[in-house]
């Protein structure tokens, strides 16, 4: 995974993931934006990937609802919410033209995060924690290569659609033929990330299905999927835990 940057999360933070944003439905966008409204007095947000459904490149800035998601955003900063977004496997090409719109941090493989108890929880979107799904692993290394993260930008937003939503029929077959445990996260690449990261805790959303066990001396969180019942982990002056439908503001 590499060495990643560290970033320090107040009390009051939240954590939340696998939003996958509909910017063509103005139904799929409401749930967020009546979140954003509630986020007075939080000092960090952070999202882990999979804000949208899918992102093509910064031309999708001005289609369909992605105005009013990305100035909802925007209000954050103005507010004193910090912005920070990990990059999933549905929105890898957010870039920097995107962060500077919403006045985001962006950390493509995640971060470790210090906690105001002292610890250390590393945050990441999930799917490198994938390990024994070979296919997709190399899949991602090949989409997210320098050579094609240049060109996806520049390509016109009706071809990058129609590229997206093919890849996108290809993958669900593809998640289709494989068994449970093949595309599953693993518990020895969680221990393992712990490990090589000095964290006491790991962060990760993509399975879309709340968990909080141990794995060895570490804690393991996945979150519900954003509007599951344990969709938002709050960060407390002396720990971390995921809330049952949370209420704003803090």
């Amino acid at each position: 995974m590499g060495a990643l940057p560290e970033l320090e999360l107040h009390e009051g933070a939240r954590v939340i993931a696998d939003l996958h944003l509909d910017l063509g439905e103005a139904a799929s966008v409401e749930p967020f934006l009546a979140f954003l409204a509630g986020l007075k007095g939080c000092p960090e947000l952070v999202v882990l990937g999979d804000l949208f459904d899918v992102w093509v490149g910064p031309a999708q800035m001005s289609v369909g609802e992605a105005p009013r998601v990305l100035g909802a955003l925007a209000h954050l900063e103005k507010q004193g919410t910090r912005l920070v977004v990990v990059h999933g496997n549905r929105d890898f090409l957010l870039e920097q033209r995107f962060a500077e719109r919403v006045w985001a941090t962006l950390l493509p493989e995640g971060f470790v995060a210090k906690l105001p108890d002292g610890s250390r929880m590393l945050c990441v979107h999930g799917d490198t924690l994938c390990t024994k799904d070979k296919g997709y692993q190399r899949l991602r290394s090949v989409l997210r290569s320098r050579p094609l993260l240049w060109l996806a930008p520049r390509l016109p937003y009706w071809f990058s659609r129609a590229v997206a939503r093919r890849l996108r029929r290809v993958s669900v077959r593809a998640i289709a033929s494989k068994l449970p445990d093949e595309k599953s996260i693993q518990r020895d690449a969680v221990a393992a990330a712990a490990r090589e990261h000095s964290t006491s805790i790991v962060l990760c959303g993509h399975a879309h299905q709340f968990r909080d066990e141990r794995v060895g001396e570490t804690r393991w969180i996945v979150l519900d999927a954003f509007g599951g019942v344990r969709h938002v982990l709050c960060v407390a002056a002396d720990q971390v835990s995921a809330l049952a439908n949370p209420r704003m503001p803090i």
